[in-house]
């Protein structure tokens, strides 16, 4: 067995350097210490390669291994983004809390989605159509009022050659196999994992056109927002700065990033879930990313991943 040579050198707070090592490369993704705490290569230079953590260091010391992943860091896109709630390095906090209790352990390791939860999926191709990128393959209910549509990755296209069978499948189930060009065949499945610091692509920009009317004269007046579009309200916890927003959203879904602490957390499931849109509870068309301190940075990333960029801002859209 190979011993891993990349060891820590010096830690201040949540950076860590390595010194003389030529393994890593800008943007990596890393595994930090024997916890395997989650972190990014942000400087690489002659002497030392420079890591942020993105979890709590307290405990690591000199001489703890550091792991690469030969990747950037990346989130899993599929059903089951919505109605949940994640950290900012999408890790699930109803599923850490099924694991680990009220409070996130360092280097808790849980699967963003549930990779063994079946999905009730419509093929939309046969076999000889053309696929590109961005075209819809297979779409399943997300929710009781979102249906998530599978679409074929950006830079992919080719002649589908093999199609499932309408029925249940999972995240990772191959439905459509398509050859490309050079003859090479690949596998669509129900999810992707795409690269926090690549914006999704898209074919067309939405005009914002419509207002959301919040009903707050001042933010209506002086701060008029759109529908679709980003807004960023500065307050204290429990000032109402959410109700202001989602009760007059009005739309299918809700993406809401909250800086919360520990303390918080019990409580903003009911705050997030608990909105009004027609007869339907906007539970089912919601999810939340919270992060704490070291997460500030990367959860702004995952936001751009996951197709908050001021257009319609659907994740089953992009």
């Amino acid at each position: 067995m190979a011993v891993n040579k990349d060891v820590i050198y010096g830690i201040n707070g949540p950076v860590v350097t390595v010194k003389n090592t030529r393994t890593f490369s800008m943007m990596e993704m890393v595994y930090v210490g024997e916890s395997r705490l989650v972190g990014e290569i942000i400087g690489i230079n002659n002497d030392f390669t420079t890591v942020q953590v993105y979890e709590e260091t307290t405990g690591l010391k000199p001489g703890d291994p550091i792991y690469g992943t030969g990747g950037p860091m990346n989130v899993l896109l599929g059903p089951g983004i919505i109605d949940n709630i994640f950290d900012g390095i999408e890790r699930p906090l109803k599923a850490i809390e099924e694991q680990s209790g009220s409070f996130i352990s360092r280097g808790a390791s849980v699967s963003s989605l549930d990779l063994d939860k079946q999905w009730d999926v419509t093929i939309k191709v046969r076999e000889g159509d053309e696929l590109k990128g961005g075209m819809i393959y297979a779409t399943c209910p997300e929710t009781q009022i979102i249906e998530h549509r599978f679409m074929v990755p950006p830079a992919l296209s080719g002649t589908v050659t093999n199609v499932k069978p309408n029925g249940k499948y999972r995240l990772n189930d191959a439905i459509v196999t398509i050859k490309d060009k050079k003859g090479n065949e690949h596998d669509l499945t129900l999810c992707q994992r795409w690269p926090i610091r690549e914006a999704r692509p898209n074919a067309e920009r939405l005009p914002a056109d419509i207002p959301l009317i919040t009903g707050q004269r001042v933010m209506d007046t002086m701060f008029p927002i759109a529908k679709g579009g980003t807004a960023a309200i500065p307050g204290g916890f429990g000032t109402g700065i959410l109700h202001a927003l989602a009760g007059g959203a009005g739309g299918d879904e809700l993406h809401e990033v909250e800086a919360v602490s520990s303390g918080n957390l019990p409580h903003l499931p009911r705050l997030l879930m608990g909105h009004i849109r027609g007869n339907e509870t906007v539970q089912t068309g919601c999810h939340g990313i919270f992060h704490e301190f070291f997460k500030a940075v990367v959860v702004d990333l995952i936001d751009i991943a996951h197709g908050h960029q001021g257009n319609l801002g659907r994740l089953t859209d992009f």
